[in-house]
């Protein structure tokens, strides 16, 4: 049952008899070699008329998740250090019409040991699991199974990682969690630092299996972020995709920008935000990522719209926001997307949140969403999110399968999420 990472857990624990061991000749004001954070949250999510039907007709779905998240580290300030974060959580969905669904999971998040760079000039290692992240989590949100490298040099940068996903056992309940297949992922991104807050950069991440076992693909870019400027931030991603999939060939390229302006007014901090993005026909996000991100406030959220939650694929979005501190310890975000295929076809069901029944495929454009993003941190430890969304049809989306029927009827979506840390 899950030897790999009772292995890497157990590389942790010598690492802690070891940091044990020198912490008994060390002066008495030397850092305790082990620390501890806990995390207590739950999170629940409802989601109205995922089929865009009318009536009682409308098919809903509400999740319920109450979690604890433990984060130890073993020797945090040593040129070798580890660090295990388990987290167990309670979920329970409903969908209309069926039983609610429980399930008990008790998950490694993360596992691994990690070298500084006072062993290796310039350069951290990461072995194990691990939590990777990108910019705007555009490619990767996930934790990977494998090894991370960082290499900086003044104002250039370079990361490399290769790996799988749950390679090891997940879920320590439930054997099925490991992946069996071999998915495979390699990345290489590379990122010069233009201003202090300015970076751009280049990328290549590949992967096999994605899919099945005939599915090959690969994300290649260049990049521009500025994320965290007082005045003007903005991003930029121009990007293709290609791979192979039973024999067949595709070819893709997207493109994300946009910026947001912070205007001067002390406390309000007032903010603009402009982004259009397009993914073409063919064009498939890697599959890890979780498009989330913040436009200048302090809580992040689903870039392409928290309802209908799309991937990047056939897809154009135009996207307005305004947004405001409300004091020192909240912010509010009010986000307007426009969504239009980039090519007149069918939807799938893996490029979106949503699932309309009845498509006439009668023109481009979807619809329009609005979201409203509020976030509440009054103390360091204690944070309030939520999120309400909506995502309006278009003409194309029938609420029967008749030519008379009526157009679809809205999706609504609706988020609490509770954190306190200890």
């Amino acid at each position: 049952m899950m030897r790999h990472v009772m292995i890497t857990l157990a590389g942790l624990s010598l690492l802690a008899m070891a940091g044990f061991a020198g912490a008994a000749d060390a002066p008495s004001d030397q850092v305790f070699p082990v620390t501890f954070e806990g995390t207590a949250k739950i999170e629940a999510s409802n989601l109205r008329n995922k089929k865009l039907r009318a009536g009682n007709k409308r098919e809903n779905e509400l999740e319920l998740e109450p979690l604890l998240r433990f984060d130890v580290r073993v020797m945090p300030d040593s040129p070798v250090y580890g660090r295990a974060e388990l987290e167990w959580k309670r979920q329970t969905k409903r969908e209309s019409g069926e039983r609610p669904e429980k399930q008990t999971r008790l998950e490694v998040n993360q596992a691994y040991i990690g070298l500084k760079n006072d062993l290796i000039p310039n350069t951290r290692v990461k072995m194990g699991r691990w939590l990777y992240r990108d910019e705007r989590e555009w490619l990767v949100d996930e934790n990977l199974d494998g090894a991370w490298i960082h290499w900086r040099k003044a104002a250039w940068s370079a990361e490399a990682f290769g790996g799988r996903v749950n390679f090891w056992q997940k879920d320590l309940m439930d054997s099925t969690t490991r992946n069996t297949q071999s998915v495979n992922i390699m990345g290489l991104l590379a990122r010069y630092q233009v201003a202090k807050r300015w970076r751009v950069g280049a990328y290549g991440v590949v992967q096999n299996n994605v899919r099945d076992d005939s599915f090959r693909q690969g994300n290649f870019g260049i990049r521009s972020h500025n994320a965290r400027h007082d005045r003007l931030q903005h991003w930029l991603e121009i990007g293709i995709a290609e791979g192979n999939h039973q024999g067949e060939s595709f070819h893709g390229y997207a493109l994300d920008m946009g910026g947001t302006v912070i205007f001067p007014v002390e406390n309000l901090k007032p903010r603009l935000t402009l982004g259009y993005a397009v993914g073409s026909e063919k064009y498939r996000q890697t599959g890890l990522q979780s498009n989330e991100a913040k436009f200048g406030g302090e809580t992040k959220f689903k870039i392409y719209g928290e309802t209908l939650n799309p991937n990047l694929a056939n897809l154009q979005v135009l996207t307005l926001g305004l947004g405001a501190s409300l004091g020192e310890t909240s912010t509010l975000d009010l986000i307007y997307h426009d969504y239009s295929q980039f090519r007149l076809g069918a939807l799938s069901e893996d490029d979106m949140e949503l699932r309309p029944r009845y498509d006439r495929q009668n023109g481009r454009r979807l619809g329009y969403g609005l979201d409203l993003i509020y976030g509440w941190e009054p103390l360091d430890n204690l944070k309030l999110e939520s999120k309400l969304g909506t995502f309006n049809p278009s003409s194309r989306f029938a609420a029967g399968s008749k030519s008379s029927s009526p157009r679809s009827q809205p999706a609504y979506s609706a988020a609490v999420d509770l954190e306190v840390s200890f």
